[in-house]
């Protein structure tokens, strides 16, 4: 009994001396680099913020978190900080600050640590989920399945499935699951069509269920082995069972194109050939790699990004669009003057009215609202320290960045004028907001910004055109 009672003691010893010796290391480099605290959230539970996270699940239920999280920014300023499970946790819209985390001190900053823990059971390493050279490996797999020749295959196979869709008007968003899955996979999946496999519903069913899953283990932070879920872990297998299908086609494909002496290295010089036609993204992402657990991550991650996120920007520019006869009546004049030319992905991203529209839309309602990321190593934030906000602030490692594009967007500034709230697309045609502007680069990131912004951000953008001017 006196061995575990001194056991118990040196340990609570080494824990509160491990956090003094911690606080001075931290407040010596603090002062060092002229760093002062940002303003403090009021939590009611100091500890965890439980708090906190209550109120956001309340709010989130009743679907006020947006208009809530302006006001919160409203209240307490550009930039405070919160407590999430007993981290901290800063919340900015400083251009500056989104500058530091996204590019300049971009490898101080990462989502491997807040995403893998949570996600590794259903999508494991990938592009969304890891850092530094795994996360630099993954880009470099999906890049060249992103060139021109497949964006522009896309826009055809698109227009077939509007063609269907007319006939259907589904209101489920099944236009983009045909065309993301065959964009992704090689394959539709039938959405549209009566005879839509079981495999494919099933599939859809679990891959719903399993991202739910994922995100909400990832808003549990450090209690996420609370959930435990069998439904979700099933959903998992589910899923990963009709991937490892195609994995597999695309394995056979990979054979196919190989000599048996080159069966295991890289076929980069056939990556080259790549630009000049038209494939799935899977079969891009084996063409470099014979892994099929990278196979299947990648691509489940690639659906994952890619589910449900034009289809969000297209209900948003219909529902302004309804709202606003006279710009509805403005793009169709732009839409007419093409006559009987039948526009490609060139022609599509040089329609000023409507990239306009579009460009407006995604900065009223971008398709994700809320961005973070976690500090990596001891680091700093240029600005939003101190009674005024205009000093450092000290960043330890594993102090959680939080950023709204929702509210950026909407801010009273220079750059949106007077009325950010209101839906004007004649706004770009400013001189300051034109295309490389540094000004409105950390002040409009629809894309988010840095080395990891949207690798399919002019496909996303073509897709949409391409809808809006059938409409």
């Amino acid at each position: 009994m006196a061995i575990l009672l001194t056991y118990l003691i040196t340990t609570i010893c080494l824990y509160f001396t491990y956090h003094v010796y911690r606080y001075f290391h931290h407040f010596h480099l603090a002062r060092s680099n002229g760093c002062l605290p940002t303003r403090k959230y009021p939590h009611k539970d100091p500890f965890l913020g439980l708090d906190f996270f209550l109120e956001t699940g309340k709010i989130l239920s009743e679907n006020r978190y947006l208009p809530e999280l302006e006001a919160r920014y409203g209240t307490y300023g550009s930039t405070f900080q919160t407590n999430l499970f007993g981290t901290p946790s800063i919340n900015t819209i400083v251009p500056e600050n989104l500058q530091a985390v996204y590019s300049s001190n971009f490898k101080d900053w990462g989502v491997e640590p807040l995403r893998l823990p949570a996600q590794d059971p259903f999508c494991g390493r990938g592009f969304i989920t890891t850092d530094g050279a795994a996360w630099e490996h993954s880009r470099a797999l999906l890049k060249p399945g992103f060139n021109r020749a497949n964006i522009v295959a896309g826009l055809e196979g698109l227009g077939k499935a509007l063609e269907k869709m007319m006939g259907k008007i589904p209101d489920d968003g099944r236009t983009y699951l045909d065309t993301s899955t065959e964009f992704l996979f090689g394959e539709s999946f039938g959405a549209l069509s009566d005879f839509s496999s079981e495999d494919s519903q099933a599939f859809m069913s679990a891959f719903d269920n399993a991202m739910f899953g994922s995100g909400f283990r990832i808003a549990l932070g450090p209690f996420k082995f609370l959930y435990q879920n069998a439904k979700w872990r099933e959903a998992c297998k589910t899923t990963h069972a009709f991937a490892d299908k195609y994995v597999q086609k695309a394995l056979k494909y990979r054979q196919s194109i190989m000599s048996d002496s080159s069966l295991d290295r890289n076929i980069s010089q056939d990556e080259s050939k790549s630009g000049s036609h038209s494939q799935p993204l899977l079969y891009h992402l084996a063409r470099q790699t014979s892994n099929p657990l990278t196979l299947r991550n990648e691509i489940l991650q690639a659906f994952m990004a890619a589910q449900g996120t034009t289809a969000a920007l297209l209900s948003n520019v219909f529902f302004l669009l309804a709202r606003h006869p006279s710009v509805w009546a403005k793009l169709r004049e732009e839409v007419l003057a093409l006559g009987n030319e039948e526009p490609d992905f060139d022609r599509l991203l040089h329609m000023k009215y409507l990239q306009n529209i579009l460009k407006e839309t995604l900065r009223l309602h971008p398709i994700f609202p809320q961005m973070n990321r976690i500090a990596l190593r001891p680091t700093t934030l240029p600005l939003g320290g101190g009674p005024h906000g205009t000093s450092p602030i000290y960043i330890p490692t594993g102090t959680i960045f939080d950023t709204s594009a929702h509210v950026l967007h909407r801010q009273q500034n220079s750059i949106w004028g007077t009325n950010p709230h209101v839906f004007d697309p004649d706004r770009w045609n400013d001189e300051k907001l034109r295309d490389g502007n540094s000004e409105v680069r950390w002040r409009y990131m629809p894309f988010g910004a840095g080395p990891r912004a949207c690798v399919g951000k002019f496909k996303a953008l073509g897709e949409a055109a391409c809808v809006v001017v059938r409409m």
